[in-house]
């Protein structure tokens, strides 16, 4: 077994070096189709550890009446203590509310001159659970704390939330179609380069097919030709996305922290990257088995 996949190796790379420049533009072609899957997985790794940042920190704010009775906090307490959605919470009372709200003015009290009584509410801060932080869960715990008596207002940053929700969305679609459409054009790729290889050994494909060699072994060095074309573009792709990011990163960081010194975010983790060298090879393998076939069917 491990003879023969030294030989099928050694005979796929003899293969790959005879095809010259259009092996070469083959495997520049899958390389430049995975820089751009690979700026899409980086795009949503980074985004991906900057919502579980924030939802780490994220936080509703349930607002109370002015007029609310102890009584009616203890019973929103035993409430919100119930709701499977919060993870925590903490109280701040009228008073906690203004000194907080001076210690934030600190040599700015003059402007709380003049106020009178107190304007600032008690609240709840509740954390909320994973799992309950999307858009749509939002809105229901809020629909339900809304209603509960004492409640004034509730705050979540409504619109930020649907905003980022949307985006993540859009960037996770976006990236799957470009991606979809660059997969199938790698594979017309390299099956465009195999197909040449099949047609330049035609007359030694059919000197094998009449000694009885079956579709499986004429079929077997190809593939893995094609593999070694896939796989050797999404590790140059890979390698050129890692000196990229090894010099634009520093940069990055500086002048936008959202992404990098916020989220603490290194390049792909290596179960992407091997799952990227995987796919480029089987990428190659599928467009290598769609010019083999062709051929053995005539």
């Amino acid at each position: 077994m491990v003879e023969k996949l030294k030989y099928l190796l050694a005979y796929a790379a003899t293969n790959l070096v005879r095809a010259g420049w259009g092996g070469l533009a083959s495997i520049a072609s899958i390389a430049v189709s995975f820089v751009i899957i690979g700026m899409f997985v980086l795009l949503i790794q980074h985004i991906n550890a900057l919502v579980a940042q924030w939802q780490e920190q994220f936080q509703v704010s349930v607002f109370l009446d002015d007029q609310i009775t102890p009584l009616q906090i203890d019973m929103l307490k035993r409430r919100i203590e119930n709701e499977a959605a919060v993870k925590s919470f903490t109280f701040t009372s009228k008073e906690e509310a203004l000194t907080n709200f001076r210690r934030e003015l600190k040599g700015q009290e003059s402007l709380l001159e003049g106020l009178g009584d107190n304007p600032l509410p008690a609240s709840f801060q509740l954390k909320i659970r994973e799992g309950y932080q999307s858009s749509e869960a939002l809105k229901t715990l809020s629909a339900y704390l809304s209603r509960l008596e004492g409640v004034e207002e509730i705050q979540y940053g409504q619109d930020w939330v649907e905003r980022m929700s949307q985006a993540v969305r859009i960037i996770k679609l976006l990236g799957a179609i470009i991606g979809s459409v660059l997969t199938l054009g790698s594979a017309m790729i390299v099956s465009n380069t195999i197909r040449l290889a099949v047609y330049a050994r035609a007359q030694e494909i059919e000197i094998m097919r009449l000694v009885g060699a079956t579709k499986a072994y004429i079929r077997a060095p190809f593939l893995v030709e094609g593999m070694l074309q896939g796989g050797l573009g999404a590790a140059l792709a890979l390698g050129a996305l890692f000196a990229a990011y090894r010099f634009v990163a520093p940069t990055f960081t500086v002048t936008s922290p959202l992404f990098l010194r916020t989220t603490g975010q290194g390049f792909m983790e290596s179960s992407i990257m091997v799952g990227l060298v995987v796919g480029g090879a089987a990428i190659g393998a599928l467009g290598s088995a769609m010019a083999v076939s062709r051929f053995l069917k005539t």
